[in-house]
């Protein structure tokens, strides 16, 4: 119960909820803020073990670059992916597996990324991927 109500207070102190009549409240975009707020968090830190600069991909934006590696965080698994002297996070996909220290590429939509991934053939058991002239195009 202390640690619920000390979970509650920082909530509070950090204008994600509020009390009203003996009820807390919470912001309907709480979850969103906190994930934002730790994803920028983590870019931070490997902004500066990188030495790169990051970048935020929105939708509609063309993700290029190697896949440095796969990253942890309380909302779930992020793809490193560098290029030039730059780095975004992107949500981690299963058809990203076995391309870490690969180029990819893929547009950010608004429901995920469409990735395009070169010289691979296509697995025939995901139904979300089709080949064309030797490039696997898979929607996550």
């Amino acid at each position: 119960m202390e640690a619920q109500a000390r979970r509650r207070q920082w909530l509070i102190s950090q204008g994600l909820a509020h009390e009203q009549q003996d009820r807390i409240i919470y912001r309907a975009n709480m979850i969103s803020i906190l994930r934002q707020r730790e994803l920028n968090r983590m870019a931070g830190q490997l902004s500066s073990e990188l030495g790169l600069s990051y970048f935020e991909a929105k939708a509609g934006d063309r993700i290029e670059g190697k896949m440095l590696r796969l990253v942890e965080l309380a909302s779930g698994k992020y793809a490193v992916i560098e290029k030039s002297r730059q780095f975004t996070l992107v949500p981690w996909r299963p058809v990203l597996d076995r391309h870490i220290g690969k180029e990819v590429s893929g547009v950010v939509g608004g429901e995920g990324i469409s990735w395009t991934i070169g010289r691979q053939r296509s697995d025939p058991a995901s139904p979300k991927c089709r080949a064309r002239h030797r490039m696997m195009t898979c929607f996550s």
